[in-house]
């Protein structure tokens, strides 16, 4: 963790509540002191790999890992001559995954930015007086003594999306830098600006061949450049490409039987580790296979302390918080498969609005009908089954065109929204303030084609949803690696045209099998029975009697009433419509638990 102040009056004003919240944390302290700007720093995140450097009027401070530094030695001297030569645009020749804070006394400025992905979230609050910031959002909210109160839009949005998007968090004024900008203060200006920026706009005109091959070679010196062949690696593993991919190349290179880890939830429609076994057998890794039955989930509790905000995504945060369980002491790094999706056009939703597309000279008095009936379907206990897909496109085809892709990862519109929530918190003036961040982001993309543009945005929104379940990993004494979120494979794959990432009409990740289909079995490479990450907790949520009482009893209308944020009723019809297979609602359910459960967290 790494927390800062800038300007002298403000400084002095909490003077006495930094000692105090600082001695009230289980960790030692350290401060650093810079001609703008105070650093106080402790080692409670894995990775916490704090570096300094001080030269004449610069000072700079590093939370994290340096992959690469263009144009300069790999290292923070190399940094700061970067800055030193550049300005600000030093910023786009690094590689990593970190937090910065630069002082510059000559300037009088100081500068705070995150690494081009965000894999490290920094937050910030600008008051008049000066800056605050830090990379843990709860210690600042308690510091700041904002956990009391709740941004009504940030509510709304979480119940929207299962996640808070865009900048503003669920604290009043407390706001998080998105992927590629950076903040400047000074005393007489204080500048929020992009340093980096992914574009879509140009494609390549590499053939099929080469552009596996230089997909392949970008992979591999992705891989290298964040193994660390001293330290123990290891793996999350699911079976999918991705993962597997990333572990084939990192047994490749570091020569060592790493340590994978995988989990299983029993049952047809959701468990992968027959393929994690195929890949770790053929990588020769050591594999763990970890069960995750029902009584994991009341680990909800322990996993939610390491949230800055609420997040979830139906009990696969629980599965990261098992495997990160297992491997914690083990091993020092953890390799993923993140952003493999992004790079490749994976996501289903990615086909639906192919689907949507394909469908658009269909009058909407023919439409109307139809998926009026496809909403009236009952859900069915398995993930992958064409009645569930058919009700969740049926339901998801009313959410407002302008949201492109997201539209498939909408859980309430705003009518609901009015329902669900009291009228005190009800954001009755623009509810459609929900969808700004998603909307701004999709104008922004620059992409030629609707996948394109999808890809564009995700880079801004889903990606930094799975980037915070990877918090949960690095809490838990981790490094996590993703090599598939490297900037330099990332800017090529925008160029790879969408005919390379989907083939035809469903065939998706194409480009990404044959780029590495020397590295893995053709039985994983080809394989068509892919879930994704998968557990049953919507039959759990009716069939588990512990599932059901853990779950249950924090969104139970008692608690309900005391937080007086929703409507008990509201809540009851959809356990009712849920236990009755009327509706899958257990992602809306989930989403009430865990946010019950961090409100619990801020209070402790």
């Amino acid at each position: 963790m790494i927390f800062g102040f800038t300007g002298d009056l403000l400084k002095n004003k909490y003077k006495e509540r930094v000692n105090r919240l600082l001695a009230e944390k289980d960790t030692d302290i350290s401060r650093i002191s810079f001609s703008e700007m105070d650093i106080y720093h402790s080692g409670n995140d894995a990775g916490n790999d704090i570096q300094q450097v001080q030269q004449k009027n610069t000072g700079l401070i590093i939370d994290g890992e340096l992959y690469k530094c263009n144009g300069a030695e790999n290292s923070i001297k190399g940094v700061l001559s970067l800055y030193k030569k550049k300005g600000i645009p030093f910023l786009e020749f690094l590689n990593g995954s970190y937090i910065l804070a630069l002082s510059d006394a000559h300037n009088k400025q100081v500068i705070i930015a995150s690494d081009k992905m965000n894999t490290r979230s920094v937050f910030y609050c600008l008051e008049e007086d000066g800056l605050i910031f830090s990379s843990d959002l709860k210690f600042l909210a308690k510091f700041l003594e904002r956990t009391v109160h709740i941004e009504p839009l940030a509510l709304m949005k979480y119940l929207t999306f299962c996640y808070n998007t865009g900048s503003q968090t669920f604290f009043q004024g407390i706001q998080r830098l998105l992927p590629g900008y950076f903040l400047l203060w000074s005393k007489k200006d204080r500048q929020i600006k992009k340093y980096w920026s992914l574009s879509f706009n140009s494609q390549t005109e590499e053939k099929e061949k080469k552009v596996e091959e230089t997909i392949r070679e970008k992979l591999t010196e992705a891989v290298r450049i964040r193994a660390d062949r001293r330290k123990k690696n290891g793996a999350f593993l699911s079976g999918g490409l991705d993962s597997s991919s990333i572990v084939s190349l990192l047994s490749s290179y570091t020569k060592q039987n790493i340590p994978t880890y995988s989990f299983r939830c029993k049952g047809k429609s959701f468990d992968e580790s027959y393929y994690a076994r195929i890949v770790s057998d053929y990588c020769k890794t050591q594999f763990n296979l970890i069960e995750y039955s029902p009584e994991d989930v009341l680990k909800a509790e322990n996993m939610v302390d390491l949230m800055d905000e609420p997040f979830c995504d139906v009990g696969i945060n629980i599965a990261t918080y098992l495997l990160s369980e297992n491997a914690a002491g083990k091993i020092s790094s953890i390799f993923t498969g993140d952003g493999g999706d992004e790079l490749f056009a994976g996501h289903p939703v990615y086909i639906a609005d192919k689907v949507t597309k394909m469908i658009s000279w269909i009058p909407e008095s023919l439409l109307h009908p139809i998926f009026k009936f496809g909403r009236s379907l009952k859900d069915s206990e398995k993930k992958k089954d064409v009645r569930v897909k058919f009700k969740r496109f049926s339901e998801s085809y009313r959410y407002p065109e302008e949201l492109g892709t997201h539209r498939w990862r909408v859980y309430y519109n705003p009518l609901d929204l009015k329902e669900l929530l009291v009228q005190g918190w009800w954001y009755g003036e623009n509810p459609e303030d929900i969808f700004d961040d998603i909307i701004q982001f999709n104008k922004q993309a620059d992409g030629k084609d609707m996948l394109s543009r999808s890809l564009a945005s995700d880079y801004q929104t889903v990606v930094q949803f799975y980037l915070r379940r990877m918090s949960i990993a690095r809490r838990m004494g981790l490094i996590p690696r993703m090599p598939m979120l490297d900037p330099d494979l990332v800017n090529y794959c925008a160029t790879v045209p969408s005919k390379f990432k989907i083939r035809g009409f469903s065939d998706v990740k194409y480009i990404e099998k044959t780029a590495i289909e020397p590295l893995l079995p053709k039985e994983v490479v080809y394989r068509k029975d892919k879930l994704g990450h998968s557990i049953p907790m919507k039959n759990w949520l009716i069939d588990n009697a512990r599932v059901k009482e853990f779950v249950y009893d924090l969104i139970s209308e008692n608690t309900i009433r005391s937080r007086n944020y929703f409507n008990p009723e509201y809540i009851n019809k959809m356990k009712e419509d849920h236990l009755n297979r009327v509706r899958n609602n257990s992602h809306r359910l989930w989403a009430l638990a865990v946010l019950e459960l961090w409100l619990q967290s801020l209070e402790h």
